[in-house]
């Protein structure tokens, strides 16, 4: 490899690590904005299907705990 292969080799790299971080920007300033609406959306009572902030089941560490979710397998895991 010649030292101008390495040098566009190099500009090529440099110009895909600028669009991803310029991507990964963009993603994070999404989320953030998709979080905030979530968040309004829980606060007004009017939105069907948007659970109020004090939600008192605390269900958020697994995903199933207090929710009615009953998972088969576990049942199964406890009894080994």
């Amino acid at each position: 490899m010649t030292q101008t292969d390495s040098k566009d080799l190099a500009d090529r790299l440099e110009q895909e690590a600028d669009k991803l971080e310029s991507r990964n920007q963009e993603l994070g300033q999404r989320t953030e904005d998709v979080a905030q609406e979530w968040q309004s959306k829980r606060r007004d009572p009017n939105v069907p299907g948007a659970p109020p902030d004090d939600d008192e089941d605390h269900d958020d560490d697994d995903g199933h705990e207090g929710d009615g979710w009953d998972d088969p397998d576990e049942d199964e895991d406890e009894d080994e």
